[in-house]
């Protein structure tokens, strides 16, 4: 299982983070100023507690409705409840945590594969931890009336109880050399059975699971903080984890929350902009940076619309420059994209860019599909309520309506209801988005493929499934990439969607924390941070 798989590389660099935490526990938990060099490697001292920020509340504390993104629930989640596997962005491989191993069986084709459970682990209720516990969280997964977000890694798979009590034995519908990873990401927070029987609405507000933190009476107090104390019956014995207690609090601005991590007021935050990090490197403070493929990114509605013909998709990403969006959007501070591959990861081929910037070719285009002007079009553009992204539908009305018969109409909402609208066809034309994947498994492959519920904009490619099957069933970094080359080309020329700014993923940190490691998309790794000596 941890075999080496080169997708994602961390740069370790002063650059902003997107987790910066408010104190509960003002003396003990909160940094302070220091002229002292932030290192992210280091054996924490036992005890204390830190503060970590995230962008918002939570909503529930069960592994089901959660989101598990870092920038979403994913810290809370892996507190709370470890975690299975996780993948490793600086060597591409995933490593076993509560699982002792996930592997493929020979001569399967990669279609049944064994997960054991590591002996001896017991959820904070006292339930052993088996196979029998993995199973029943899956298969609550899978139930509609759960309304899990990860129910989409539960379609087509089969479990059964394998030779002994912790060993599963998983039978998928497809090949999928790269199952190990759809679980480091959708399907490793665990939950205990008997709290799971009880209810997911109760399980909801008191959390049982076999994390390196619990849920003490009175720690969450809802829309201000959430203090978690140390699992005293963690399964790596009482010297794990190192803190005493984590304090979650929430800031929706970045730059706010690295201030906060600059002046010792909080300890640890996530970003995922350009615009924090480059404050983050200016401030000095500790920063652990992932270099992720995806980024910000323009989706297409290819079901309906205008947008539902390619020469449109191609007109519009043609008239439009990422280096332009990262003057006018960035302040110049991000890097704009070359394509849905970040070019430092070896699945990339740093041959190939996605088109733009061909304002030539657009009026061709544009011109082409409006008859010369003599049929207009209109272009609906969806964005959640932001400066920043005002800024880019400014930019895109602009450029698009030098082209004659191009309206465009600029659409804000609030997050949830902009969520709404873009899952709905035919709500939107061009949408904003963002991926973050330390590896094309699961996450573009769920983007991209037909039928797939997380499908960004209701798209089907014949060409693009084949690519993405090719690179899921096959672990040979040759053949991952070769498929990957073919799934650049097709995009390049069907143009779903556009990426033009790379993804920006980093930790922050204060001087006094060390043992910072981050996982999958950027969740920190909780048994192994703590307070420096």
């Amino acid at each position: 299982m941890a075999h080496a798989r080169p997708f994602a590389l961390r740069a370790r660099r002063r650059t902003a983070a997107v987790v910066a935490t408010l104190g509960l526990l003002a003396a003990a938990g909160c940094g302070s100023e220091s002229s002292e060099t932030p290192s992210a490697a280091g054996t924490p001292i036992a005890g204390g507690s830190l503060e970590i920020l995230t962008t918002a509340d939570a909503r529930s504390l069960d592994p089901f409705l959660p989101a598990y993104a870092a920038q979403a629930d994913g810290n809370r989640m892996s507190a709370l409840y470890d975690s299975l596997v996780w993948t490793n962005p600086t060597t591409g491989s995933v490593q076993p945590q509560l699982a002792e191993s996930l592997a493929p069986v020979e001569g399967s084709n990669n279609r049944v594969w064994v997960l054991r459970v590591r002996p001896g682990v017991r959820f904070t209720d006292g339930t052993v931890m088996d196979a029998a516990a993995v199973k029943i969280n899956w298969d609550t997964h899978a139930v509609p009336t759960t309304k899990s977000r990860q129910r989409d890694a539960t379609v087509g798979i089969r479990t059964q109880i394998g030779a002994d009590a912790l060993e599963l034995r998983i039978t998928l519908d497809k090949p999928n050399g790269n199952f190990d990873r759809l679980v480091a990401r959708s399907l490793s927070f665990i939950a205990s059975p008997t709290a799971i029987a009880k209810g997911i609405d109760q399980l909801a507000d008191h959390p049982v699971g076999a994390g390196p933190f619990m849920l003490p009476e009175g720690g969450w107090v809802k829309g201000d903080h959430m203090t978690l104390v140390k699992n005293p019956n963690y399964w790596q014995g009482r010297d794990k984890p190192f803190l005493n207690s984590l304090t979650f609090r929430f800031e929706t601005s970045g730059s706010a929350a690295v201030k906060k991590v600059e002046k010792g007021k909080v300890d640890l935050a996530n970003v995922s902009d350009a615009f924090t990090l480059k404050a983050a490197r200016a401030a000095g403070i500790g920063i652990e940076a992932l270099s992720l493929s995806g980024g910000q990114l323009l989706s297409f509605d290819t079901s309906a619309g205008p947008t539902a013909n390619p020469d449109v998709r191609r007109a519009i990403v043609y008239a439009l420059s990422g280096e332009e969006i990262n003057k006018r959007v960035f302040g110049g501070a991000g890097t704009p994209a070359r394509g849905l591959f970040n070019q430092n990861n070896a699945l990339a081929n740093p041959q190939l860019s996605a088109p733009e910037n061909k304002p030539q070719q657009a009026a061709e285009l544009f011109d082409k599909v409006t008859a010369s002007g003599s049929k207009p079009m209109r272009i609906k553009f969806i964005a959640p309520k932001s400066g920043a992204i005002d800024e880019l539908g400014r930019y895109m009305k602009e450029t698009l309506e030098k082209y004659p018969g191009i309206g465009v109409d600029v659409e804000t909402a609030d997050l949830a209801e902009f969520v709404k609208r873009s899952n709905l066809a035919e709500a939107f034309d061009v949408k904003v988005s963002q991926l973050l994947a330390d590896d094309p498994e699961p996450a573009v492959y769920q983007y991209l493929h037909k039928g797939s519920p997380s499908n960004c904009c209701f798209y089907s490619d014949d060409d693009v499934d084949k690519a993405l099957d090719d690179g899921r069933n096959t672990t040979d970094p040759s053949k991952r990439r070769a498929a990957y080359t073919q799934l650049q080309l097709q995009l390049n020329r069907d143009m779903p969607l556009w990426v033009y700014q790379e993804a920006v993923v980093a930790g922050v940190f204060a001087s006094g924390v060390t043992g910072v490691q981050l996982s999958n998309d950027g969740i920190f790794l909780f048994d192994r941070i703590g307070k420096k000596g």
